[in-house]
């Protein structure tokens, strides 16, 4: 019996150690929050890929010490680090001096107790440190931290929380070194560290921390102090691992291997560039990378993504509701690639490539003039999404010939050019009221010009969809000219036809406040009381991905690109953090792929494996048939 037991049990655990066999544990990738951290562990990720590795990515958990506690539970397998945080959070510092071999056997050797090592150093450095507007350093006189401890007590110093936070290489200990208390301390998330950048453009700090490796010191010409009483150690970036993992993945040492002092200082400023200046997604940036180098095999797509330039109509405020968002765009996106572009048709500039974004209200999505039979409304142009709700135009209908009283009385309608806001929104004017006029399309290089254009059009009524306050409607009301009424929209079907144009109340107090801030105001002698109107929303709009690209939630693969690329997730949730509106963008318009709510992920099976959940079946058998012979009752011999 006892021979017979020990047998069954032996076969019990060859098959449940079977059935964990069946479907190797992931590689489970970890990484902190900033460009180079996520950039690293994606390096890592990819390659362990190619290599047949199954890989979890678990990137941007948080600062050192929260990682580092992830992976002495386990719960990560790897991720990057720098020696000197590595060092910290043993308590221990090393001179900047000291060498990076050094500083990695001493690593070694405090981790090896841990199960854990470090890899050979990856060949940059991301050294934490202080700088100042190279131009306000000048004027205090500033070149190093002793200098700057002269002046702290009247300085405002940005930092992020995991920094302010640090016991051995953090503000606190900075301070005690050079005898520096600073007016006042702003703190950020450590995810958001390249706020401190904008705010110290914005003049909001004095001094912000900074890191070696990041790209806006160079951008913005910052002045680095100088750390003269050598407080912060060398940073140089390397993997920290659970030594049990490479027994598990032994090709992961040949991974480790090959990033030996494979990524320069320049190399990964430049990834850093495109991933936190240019808002491209980490991964795809990796992914081009290693294609480049030849370390993976797949098509490199365009060299240079398109810069994040805003196309406007030629009659849009450029100090108004385009200036604004252009300011938005701008902190967001801290690049002089950020810039306004004229166009008589915004959305098509999106279309043949030249700009990224178009400032637009909704009408211009749509094509009127038929009817699309899925939907019982005007037929959308391809290959455009709305990515961020800006605001709100409105229709101006201005009388251009004062004998014209009514909208069905028009013959001839001038608008914007072809293409444009206001053209599409004549457009759908027209059908849904079922107007004979003509449209006359009228341009103008700017706000005035196109003001002049459409009253020597010699049409009868002129329209526009714009915001308030936009300068050609000003133009039009100061020149004496009158805003006509709307009337019949709602008791026509128009608001299920068109349910992008909805009424509205345009009232001379709207536009009181632009008229009484305007040179030269001539007031508005034609426009004394309400009116009623339609509204729409202002949108920015980017280029969408086609149906088959779209599968994925990160943009188009590497070896198919669109003639204008899609916006990424990451740059379309900095672009609607940035404008900060909290109205939804109307169901009928395309939207950008993350803009969709995200439902709740149901957990995953826990074998999925057919084969091991039949094994895991006969196990379950065995036990039963084992506690069966081990409880029946012994009959005698």
């Amino acid at each position: 019996m006892i021979i017979i037991r020990s047998t069954l049990s032996a076969m019990v655990l060859a098959l449940l150690l079977a059935g964990c066999d069946l479907d190797r544990e992931p590689l489970q990738v970890g990484g902190k929050q900033s460009p180079e951290d996520r950039i690293v562990a994606e390096l890592i990720a990819e390659l362990a890929d190619a290599e047949g590795i199954p890989v979890q990515r678990r990137i941007g958990l948080g600062g050192s010490r929260l990682t580092m506690e992830a992976l002495k539970r386990g719960e990560i397998d790897l991720y990057p680090e720098y020696t000197g945080s590595g060092l910290a959070l043993l308590g221990l510092a090393q001179p900047p001096d000291a060498d990076s071999d050094s500083a990695i056997e001493l690593l070694r050797q405090r981790y090896s107790p841990l199960g854990l090592s470090w890899s050979e150093p990856l060949g940059f450095e991301s050294r934490p440190g202080l700088a100042m507007l190279r131009g306000r350093a000048r004027a205090l006189g500033v070149r190093s931290y002793s200098d700057l401890a002269r002046h702290a007590g009247r300085l405002v110093i940005g930092v992020d929380s995991e920094f302010r936070e640090r016991p051995v290489d953090g503000l606190g200990p900075l301070g005690r070194r050079y005898g520096m208390t600073f007016q006042r301390i702003v703190e950020v998330p450590t995810r958001d560290r390249s706020q401190l950048y904008e705010q110290l453009m914005d003049g909001e700090i004095d001094v912000a921390l900074i890191h070696s490796a990041d790209p806006q010191i160079e951008i913005f010409d910052l002045q680095v102090l100088a750390d003269d009483r050598e407080f912060f150690p060398r940073h140089d970036a390397a993997i920290v691992y659970r030594q049990a993992v490479l027994e598990r993945y032994p090709a992961l040492e040949g991974i480790l291997t090959k990033l030996e002092g494979a990524i320069g200082d320049a190399q990964i400023q430049e990834l850093s560039r495109q991933v936190s200046v240019r808002g491209e997604d980490p991964r795809e940036v990796v992914r081009r990378e290693l294609i480049r180098l030849g370390l993976i095999d797949g098509e490199l797509g365009e060299k240079d993504r398109q810069a994040l330039s805003l196309a406007v109509s030629l009659s849009a405020n450029a100090d108004g509701e385009a200036g604004a968002v252009l300011r938005q765009l701008r902190r967001s996106f801290p690049t002089s690639n950020v810039n306004l572009v004229r166009s008589p048709d915004p959305l098509g500039a999106v279309a043949d490539a030249s700009v990224r974004l178009a400032l637009v209200s909704a009408p211009a999505f749509f094509a009127p003039g038929a009817v699309d039979p899925a939907t019982g409304q005007p037929p959308l142009r391809e290959g455009f999404e709305a990515v961020a709700l800006v605001g709100t135009s409105f229709l101006h209908v201005f009388a251009l010939d004062p004998d014209v009283e009514r909208l069905a009385e028009a013959a001839t309608i001038a608008t914007g050019p072809v293409g444009s806001s206001g053209f599409r929104a004549a457009e759908s004017l027209i059908d849904g009221l079922g107007l004979s006029a003509e449209l006359i399309p009228m341009r103008g290089d700017t706000p005035d010009a196109l003001a002049d254009a459409l009253i020597e059009s010699g049409a009868d009524i002129a329209i526009l969809m714009q915001p308030l306050g936009n300068s050609t409607a000003l133009a039009l009301l100061q020149r004496g000219l009158s805003l006509m009424e709307v009337d019949n929209w709602v008791q026509r079907n128009n608001r299920i036809v068109f349910p992008y144009l909805q009424p509205a109340r345009l009232a001379p107090s709207d536009y009181e406040r632009f008229i009484a801030g305007r040179r030269g105001s001539a007031g508005m002698t034609k426009f004394t009381r309400p009116i009623e109107t339609l509204a729409t929303q202002l949108v920015l709009a980017g280029p969408s991905a086609p149906e088959e690209v779209r599968l994925s939630t990160q943009g188009p693969g590497a070896s198919f690109i669109p003639r204008a690329l899609p916006l990424t997730d990451q740059v379309v949730e900095r672009i609607n953090s940035a404008t900060g509106k909290s109205e939804a963008i109307y169901p009928v318009l395309p939207q950008a792929r993350v803009l969709a709510p995200r439902l709740p992920q149901p957990p995953e099976s826990l074998n999925p494996s057919p084969a091991a959940s039949l094994l895991s079946v006969l196990a379950i058998a065995l036990l039963v048939w084992i506690a069966w012979l081990m409880l029946r009752p012994v009959r005698p011999d």
